[in-house]
C-alpha cells in the first residue's frame, strides 16, 4: 500500500503537510512532515505533492544492514538516506529524515486532502499522474 499522487488536483493548500506533523510530532511545522509540497514560484499552479513511494526495492537503505519492514513502519530515520532516494521523498530537519509510515495504516494527509489529490493505492495501480 502506497499513497498515490494526482498532481493536478493538489491545489498547494498544504493541509497534508500541517496534518502529518502535527500527527507525528504533536506541532504543525510541514518542515517536519514526511509529506511536502514542491511548489513553482513561476507557476501558482503547479504544485507537487512529494511522499515516500513506499519502493519494494528501498535504495535509501542501500550500505545498510536494516529490515526494510520494520523500517517502513518508522516516522523519523537517519538523514543520510534522504539523500539516497531518488525521488527526494524524503524531508530533513533538525538531523532526521522524515518517512512517511503510512500513519500506521490511516494516512491522515488523505483525510485532509479535499481536492482529492491524495489516494491509496497498491503495486502500480494509480501511479503519479
Amino acid at each position: 500500500m502506497r499513497i498515490r499522487v494526482d498532481k493536478e488536483k493538489c491545489s498547494g493548500c498544504g493541509l497534508c503537510e500541517m496534518v502529518c506533523s502535527l500527527f507525528h510530532t504533536g506541532a504543525i511545522n510541514p518542515e517536519k512532515s514526511a509529506i511536502r509540497i514542491e511548489r513553482d514560484d513561476t507557476d501558482p499552479g503547479a504544485h507537487v505533492p512529494l511522499v515516500c513511494r513506499q519502493c519494494r526495492n528501498m535504495t535509501c537503505l542501500e550500505g545498510e544492514d536494516a529490515d526494510g519492514p520494520m523500517e517502513k513502519k518508522k516516522f523519523l530515520w537517519d538523514p543520510a538516506r534522504a539523500g539516497r532516494c531518488p525521488f527526494r521523498s524524503l524531508s530533513v530537519c533538525d538531523g532526521y529524515a522524515y518517512h512517511c509510515n503510512l500513519c500506521g495504516g490511516n494516512p491522515r494527509c488523505i483525510s485532509v486532502c479535499t481536492p482529492g489529490a491524495l489516494f491509496l493505492g497498491k503495486g502500480d495501480e494509480g501511479l503519479s499522474r
